[in-house]
């Protein structure tokens, strides 16, 4: 009986095995470096928006000088016409009391010229306040308390953004009032009739009212 031969083939995958398994990985390392080079892009993208964030907040928090540069000069619209109100109450009832005392005795010319000085300066203030609110012209009032008396020393600006902003103001006056009265010693008036009324009537001497001078603010 005769034997049979058979006869096989055997293939070597292996080349092709490891160019498949190298092309593979090729693409994997192509892919990982695209995501790590995105990944990268976006840290170095949200660092750089980490950097301007804190750089904003910094400027915003930062301070920017001063908008006002004294404490008394720190008052708001509301405040400044509380402050004329306020001054214009006392110019009310001072003209009340002037008007009284005229009736009483109307062939005084003085009280009579004193009327008409206080009646002007309430219009004065009336005028201002309105500017206040519509032509932003600024006034602040600051009061010092000594003994028996008030000292008040005003200060204006052109507008309300001057204050707001520290610009030095633009005129500034003060005054002695006796306290419960409507009493008025301005400084710096001199030859002011009114002025010698009122001394007498607060019971003090110029050289006295002149003493009570450095507590004025300006």
């Amino acid at each position: 009986m005769a034997h049979r031969i058979y006869e096989t083939t055997t293939h070597d995958f292996d080349p092709v095995n490891k160019y498949i398994d190298e092309k593979a990985r090729l693409r994997r390392t192509k892919s990982t470096w695209r995501y790590t080079k995105a990944l990268a892009l976006f840290l170095i993208a949200f660092g750089l928006f980490l950097i301007l964030a804190a750089y904003a907040y910094h400027i915003f928090k930062k301070p920017h000088g001063k908008l006002v540069t004294e404490d008394r000069i720190i008052k708001s619209e509301e405040k400044i016409k509380q402050s004329f109100t306020e001054e214009i109450s006392i110019k009310e009832k001072k003209i009340q009391d002037l008007q009284n005392e005229i009736n009483s005795n109307p062939e005084n010319q003085k009280l009579q010229e004193e009327l008409e000085k206080i009646k002007k300066e309430k219009e004065a203030l009336e005028s201002r306040i309105k500017n206040v609110v519509y032509n932003s012209d600024a006034v602040v009032f600051e009061k010092q308390t000594i003994g028996d008396f008030t000292i008040t020393t005003g200060f204006s600006w052109n507008t309300v953004d001057d204050l707001r902003y520290g610009k030095k103001h633009v005129d500034d006056w003060c005054y002695l009032r006796k306290s419960g009265t409507t009493l008025d010693y301005y400084y710096d008036r001199d030859g002011d009739t009114g002025q010698n009324i009122n001394l007498n009537a607060m019971n003090l001497t110029k050289s006295q009212a002149e003493s009570y001078r450095k507590y004025c603010s300006n």
